[in-house]
């Protein structure tokens, strides 16, 4: 089984995006992938408010766990994870257009219609785990 096979199987079991994502990358920044799907849980389909997308979301807090600064002042540190994160949008942008479900998926999944088309044309079976695949490429590449 391919990631993406295994994405959408998650996808149809209850897992999101941002799960799928999130998960996948937890061990490189020292959490166990159930860890990792439970602080995502909350990201998913652009947290349902027609926004980032969960994928996007998932690249971030990864980002974020590895590169984030927490000591008052660091501006070094919170630079260094500002330049990760815009590496990471340079190249999702520049391959698929957009961080945002809408824009992704020319869809707004908090409408019912959408939803129902996106059924119908099985976004997340066949559209969405490509989106999840190369957030997890490129940031294990920025990570």
């Amino acid at each position: 089984m391919t990631m993406g096979e295994d994405i959408a199987k998650g996808f149809s079991e209850g897992f999101d995006c941002s799960m799928a994502v999130f998960s996948r990358l937890a061990p490189k920044i020292g959490m166990t992938e159930e860890e990792g799907k439970r602080l995502a849980s909350c990201f998913g389909v652009g947290m349902m408010q027609g926004t980032i997308c969960g994928a996007v979301s998932g690249a971030f807090m990864a980002i974020g766990a590895k590169y984030g600064n927490v000591e008052p002042g660091d501006m070094a540190r919170k630079g260094l994870c500002l330049q990760k994160r815009q590496e990471f949008i340079d190249s999702f942008v520049k391959e698929f257009g957009s961080l945002t479900c809408p824009g992704l998926l020319g869809l707004d999944l908090r409408l019912e219609e959408d939803m129902a088309k996106a059924q119908e044309r099985k976004v997340l079976t066949d559209v969405c785990p490509k989106y999840c695949v190369r957030a997890i490429e490129i940031t294990k590449d920025i990570l």
